[in-house]
């Protein structure tokens, strides 16, 4: 059975792909690597070729994307395309009526990761995609309960090539969940962190909003990831949310507030403490920032942030027995 792969760029992503093959006993024949925001044009050119299933994980939907998003899928469907969408981001009722309705398989569970959907649907018994689910929930999710988590999501996500994501996931298909290759990568990859850490103030700023403390934040080159970063500006500056932006999109988080309100307050979604939007930057600032001149853009985002914050309001997030 030929497939082909549509999931989010990120270990999450590579570890539902991963496990999909594993259930079906074959690779993808291709395999692509998106964002939420960029899948609607990503499904406006993709053309059926050999491969007629369509697996879609990882990657939700937010307002501004899905309509665009249905009319693909529809149009994918009468060609006779058969879609499956796991995912694990927070959704409305009606998106997944609708997307069914035009022949789509939706699996939608809020209580696990992508790789945990994937796992639960297709191959509940299967030891190594437990592991690998396991592993990414415990990041991907905010569990932190899993150190193998830790250590691959640094593995994974230490080069942005698609090709070493395709690579991990042969990898994890064949069975292999660790070995030296990834041990020198994790070592590599700790030390530029450590590294990073000590920079992240010169990109960084400390705002107040209705009384509540957050970090806004452009952009860096090289580790630590967002996550990480927003972990450890958070606890070194006693902030509630963290925001980051590279002039293309935002990226929220947070351990206490559901920062999803502020992503859908700017067109997108995600997770009530992880989430994100696309977000342009103006030309000139975003010039500036490629430069090396980081304050226009700190400024504008500091304004954005500030401004989408007092827009919204702030939630405490209360967590459900579910999760």
């Amino acid at each position: 059975m030929k497939w082909v792969a549509i999931v989010h760029n990120d270990f999450d992503g590579t570890a539902s792909a991963a496990v999909y093959a594993r259930a079906v006993g074959e690779l993808p024949t291709s395999s692509l690597f998106t964002e939420p925001t960029r899948l609607g044009k990503l499904l406006q050119g993709f053309e059926l070729r050999d491969a007629k299933r369509i697996v879609i994980a990882d990657l939700g939907i937010n307002a501004s994307t899905f309509d665009v998003i249905l009319k693909e899928v529809k149009r994918l469907v009468s060609q006779g395309a058969e879609i499956q969408w796991f995912d694990h981001h927070v959704w409305k009722e009606e998106w997944k009526r609708a997307l069914s309705e035009v022949g789509v398989q939706v699996y939608h569970d809020t209580t696990t990761c992508g790789a945990g959907v994937v796992h639960k649907v297709m191959n509940p018994n299967d030891e190594v995609s437990e592991v690998i689910a396991r592993a990414d929930c415990s990041v991907d999710i905010w569990l932190h309960d899993y150190p193998l988590g830790e250590k691959l999501r640094r593995v994974i996500e230490n080069r942005r090539e698609f090709e070493w994501k395709r690579y991990v996931m042969e990898k994890f298909f064949r069975g292999v969940v660790w070995d030296e290759e990834f041990e020198r990568v994790l070592v590599e990859t700790v030390n530029k962190e450590l590294k990073g850490y000590n920079r992240l103030k010169d990109y960084a700023r400390v705002i107040e909003v209705n009384g509540v403390r957050g970090v806004v934040a452009v952009r860096w080159k090289g580790p630590p990831d967002i996550s990480y970063a927003s972990q450890y500006l958070m606890a070194r500056t006693g902030a509630k949310f963290y925001a980051s932006v590279n002039g293309k999109s935002i990226s929220f988080r947070s351990s206490s507030i559901e920062v999803r309100r502020f992503a859908e307050a700017l067109g997108g979604g995600g997770h009530p403490l992880a989430a994100g939007a696309g977000l342009k930057a103006p030309l000139l600032k975003y010039v500036l920032y490629k430069l090396g001149y980081r304050r226009p853009m700190l400024d504008w985002a500091v304004k954005v942030v500030e401004e989408t914050v007092r827009k919204v309001g702030i939630f405490e997030y209360q967590k459900t027995k579910a999760q």
